[in-house]
């Protein structure tokens, strides 16, 4: 069962749990999924309020694309169990000729997930931006809240991403990785200020 058709009781209940998984990667990108929701919420109650004209047609896109992020990142926590599962049984495979090589693909896979987990954490927030600009005034706090969760969901990413790029001997692919994140990191920083200035501004 994925974890999308799960009632939230039984994720809690799995990460509360003494399995591996779902851990850190999955619940981040629940987190995440849960920002995108609320981005949404403001589009549409921004769509469907008068006074509104000008900005309808740029949040029924931002609506659809925050649809589609929500949904990504449900696949994600998917993904991040599956490779922390897959990387737990390369840990435990006989140490053969082929258990080097295996730990390090599953290694680098362990860490490209909740990469990707960051970086569409990252395009919520930049819709975020948007959203906060010139969404319905009286429901800016639920877009403010989205990008909160949002960040927390990218920092906690780019976390775990970082804790698995010490099991990777490449240099060259931990060095690319690490630029990526250097650059995620940053343009989210400047994202959630410019949410949080919008929001500040309609206080």
């Amino acid at each position: 069962m994925t974890f999308a058709n799960q009632t939230i009781n039984e994720f809690l209940g799995n990460v509360a749990a003494s399995a591996v998984t779902p851990s850190g990667g999955a619940v981040a990108a629940i987190g995440g999924a849960s920002g995108a929701a609320l981005c949404e919420m403001v589009c549409i109650h921004t769509i469907e309020k008068d006074g509104y004209t000008d900005a309808q047609t740029e949040l029924t896109g931002i609506r659809d694309e925050l649809g589609n992020h929500r949904n990504r990142l449900l696949e994600l926590a998917d993904e991040d169990s599956m490779a922390v599962d897959e990387l737990q049984t390369a840990f435990e495979t006989s140490n053969n000729g082929d258990r080097t090589d295996l730990i390090q693909e599953k290694s680098r896979q362990a860490a490209e997930v909740p990469l990707e987990i960051a970086e569409t954490c990252l395009d919520i927030l930049k819709h975020a931006r948007v959203v906060t600009a010139n969404g319905n005034r009286n429901a800016l706090a639920d877009a403010g809240t989205g990008a909160f969760l949002a960040h927390s969901a990218h920092q906690a990413s780019i976390f775990t991403v970082q804790s698995n790029l010490a099991l990777i001997e490449d240099t060259t692919i931990v060095t690319e990785i690490e630029e990526r994140l250097t650059e995620v990191d940053g343009d989210a920083a400047k994202a959630l200020k410019q949410v949080k200035m919008n929001v500040e501004e309609t206080v």
